[in-house]
C-alpha cells in the first residue's frame, strides 16, 4: 500500500519558544497555558522545546493578546485540576469537547474537526480498507489511551474484544509493533504522525471513526479570556490562519464543509 500521507511528519519544524515549567504564579501579563507534550502533532516535545498543532496556536494567542506564552507540563489527567486549582490559564492540548468536561471547565469554539481512527500492523491489515482491516482485526485485543474519548469508543463498540489501556499513545504503539494488539485506536492526527513515522511496520488509512471537535477550555466563569479566544478563532477561521496551522503539520488537511 503506497503512504498517502506525506512525510513531511519525520522532521518536525517548527520548535516554538517559550517558558516549559512545571509551576507558575498568576500573572496578568502571562497566559499559562496547560500541555500534555505526548501527542505529535498536536503537542509534544522536541530538543526541549514545545512543538505542534496547539503551540503553534498558543504563541498566536500570545502575539494577539499581549501576553508572555508560558507552556505549563501537566499530566493529562490532571488538565482540569490544574485548570481549575489555578495553575494554568487554559488548556490547549488536543482536548475533545465532551458532555462530562463542560461541566467541569467552559470549551471555546472547536478551531479543529478531528476523530479517532485505527492503526494496524502491517502485517495483519486488509488493503481493501480501514473497516476490512477492522473486520480481519476483531479478534484480536485492542488498544487505547486511557483517560481519553479512544477509551470510551473502544468500550462502547469492541465490547466482545480484550481491551488494554495505556497511559501514553507510544506504549501503545510499541505495543502493536510488537504483537500484543491487532489494532491501536487515537486521535486521527496521531495516527497519521504514527504511520507516517514507522510505514514499514504500520498501516493507517485517511478515514476517521466519528467525529470529534478540538477546543481550548478555560475555567468556568472566566468570560474575559473565553471571548477573546472566541474571537480570535473566529478571525483565523475567516482568514485562513487556522487552516494555514493545521496543515503545515497535516497537509491533507481539510477544514469541514471546505
Amino acid at each position: 500500500m503506497k503512504n498517502p500521507f506525506p512525510l513531511f511528519l519525520l522532521s518536525a519544524t517548527a520548535l516554538l519558544s517559550g517558558c516549559v515549567t512545571q509551576e507558575v504564579a498568576p500573572d496578568p501579563s502571562i497566559l499559562r497555558v496547560g500541555v500534555s507534550p505526548n501527542s505529535q502533532p498536536m503537542v509534544f516535545k522536541q530538543n526541549g522545546k514545545i512543538a505542534g498543532i496547539e503551540a503553534e496556536f498558543a504563541q498566536k494567542v500570545g502575539e494577539a493578546l499581549g501576553r508572555k506564552i508560558v507552556f505549563v507540563e501537566v499530566p493529562w489527567d490532571k488538565q482540569i485540576d490544574y485548570l481549575n486549582q489555578g495553575r494554568t490559564d487554559v488548556i490547549m492540548s488536543g482536548m475533545t469537547i465532551t458532555e462530562a468536561r463542560s461541566i467541569l471547565v467552559d470549551f471555546t469554539t472547536p478551531y479543529m474537526q478531528s476523530g479517532l481512527t485505527p492503526i494496524f500492523r502491517r502485517d495483519s491489515y486488509d488493503p481493501s480498507g480501514m473497516l476490512a482491516s477492522i473486520v480481519r482485526n476483531q479478534n484480536k485485543p485492542v488498544g487505547y489511551v486511557k483517560d481519553t474519548t479512544s477509551e470510551q469508543f473502544v468500550f462502547q463498540h469492541f465490547m466482545n474484544a480484550k481491551k488494554i489501556g495505556y497511559a501514553k499513545a507510544s506504549s501503545g504503539i510499541d505495543a502493536l509493533k510488537r504483537g500484543r494488539l491487532g489494532l491501536f485506536i487515537n486521535d486521527a492526527p496521531m495516527i497519521w504522525w504514527q504511520f507516517a513515522n514507522n510505514e514499514s511496520e504500520l498501516v493507517a488509512f485517511p478515514d476517521v471513526l466519528n467525529i470529534e471537535p478540538l477546543a481550548w477550555a478555560v475555567r468556568k466563569g472566566d468570560s474575559k479570556l473565553l471571548n477573546q479566544l472566541n474571537a480570535l478563532i473566529a478571525k483565523w477561521d475567516k482568514d485562513g490562519t487556522s487552516q494555514k496551522i493545521v496543515q503545515h503539520w497535516i497537509p491533507f488537511f481539510r477544514r469541514s464543509g471546505n
